[in-house]
């Protein structure tokens, strides 16, 4: 088990400037991972409390850090994001807890409300950061157990890497689409619909969706009236409220449909449809709805994302030409560039 003073530290031996570093973390790396993926098979059932959550980094990481379950006690820094102060993580992640209690650790959500609330609340925890290490692993797997107790199918096997890298750097910023996106590839059960597809299941929804929409204001306003509402039942009910506005006319129920027709002008030609829940009309155009907006969202991403590699390529292109210029003798002929090693490819 690895020193609690330094999670790079076996003893007698500092693999950060020991020759024999770079082999010992690679096999620190390949033991935390065998045992990570040994312990995960007997996790925890349920991780919607702080305490249950640092159980569950502690049954990952027992056989590896002599901290493991303990929250962080000196500054941390993920991908460029800083967690908050070491004296505010317990407060916070109780804050982000208790954040989860008040909607119901995530159950009676179809799965793109999951998606878009899971989103919210994994960014929360990363932006907290309450382990020395192992916040990535734990998250994803706390995260995993939310929608499977929610009655979801969801498979972490489909996580792509790359997008969640680049999803956690937007939700540092703020911006949670991107992993409102990565969370929603995880549910193996979508369809795919072309966007004149997506525009008649919208229109044949539409009466079926206002009549469930109107029904539960009725039951929420009741319930205003009796003292029984509180905050969590006037935001549902403006929510509700902007949904049915949505639909009313044929002017507001573009509010999908111009997003359709606004995603197939950009290129996109399909969306990946999540399904509804318990046979709900609202939740089944919600979910349309949402597969457009993120198809649209994923496709700004990758424009940006291939601009800026682009962008680097051609910078780089450049750079080698003039120097490949400064360096030939003057008033000769072109050298060869000489075949540079792209070094070692390490994944």
């Amino acid at each position: 088990m690895m020193s609690s003073q330094d999670p790079y530290t076996y003893p007698g031996t500092d693999i950060l400037t020991n020759t024999r570093g770079y082999q010992d973390r690679t096999r620190l790396a390949v033991f935390e991972y065998a045992m990570y993926l040994k312990r995960s098979l007997s996790m925890p059932l349920v991780t919607d409390t702080p305490a249950k959550y640092r159980e569950l980094h502690r049954h990952l990481f027992q056989d590896v850090y002599d901290w493991a379950g303990k929250y962080r006690a000196s500054d941390l820094a993920v991908d460029g994001r800083s967690g908050v102060s070491p004296d505010r993580v317990p407060l916070a992640v109780t804050e982000r807890f208790h954040q989860l209690e008040a909607m119901d650790g995530l159950r009676n959500l179809s799965a793109d409300r999951f998606a878009r609330a899971a989103a919210t609340h994994i960014a929360g925890l990363q932006e907290i950061l309450p382990f020395r290490h192992g916040n990535h692993q734990v998250s994803l797997l706390h995260m995993a157990q939310l929608a499977r107790n929610a009655g979801h199918e969801f498979e972490l096997s489909r996580l792509d890497q790359d997008l969640w890298t680049r999803a956690s750097l937007k939700a540092g910023n703020n911006d949670e689409r991107l992993m409102t996106h990565a969370i929603a590839t995880l549910f193996p059960e979508v369809r795919t619909m072309t966007p004149d597809q997506a525009r008649r299941e919208v229109l044949e929804l539409r009466a079926p969706a206002l009549g469930e929409i109107s029904d539960r204001i009725d039951a929420l306003q009741a319930a205003v009236k009796t003292g029984a509402g509180g905050g969590l039942v006037t935001r549902e009910l403006r929510g509700l409220r902007e949904e049915r506005t949505a639909l009313e006319s044929d002017r507001q129920s573009g509010a999908v449909l111009q997003r359709i027709d606004q995603a197939q002008k950009a290129g996109v030609t399909e969306f990946q449809v999540l399904p509804g829940r318990n046979g709900s009309a609202q939740d089944a155009v919600y979910a349309i709805g949402r597969a457009v907006a993120r198809a649209t969202e994923l496709a700004e991403d990758l424009r940006v994302a291939h601009a800026a590699e682009s962008g680097i390529s051609h910078a780089t292109s450049r750079f080698d030409r003039a120097s490949h210029k400064l360096a030939d003798p003057e008033g000769g002929a072109p050298s060869q560039a000489a075949t540079r090693s792209s070094g070692p490819g390490i994944g």
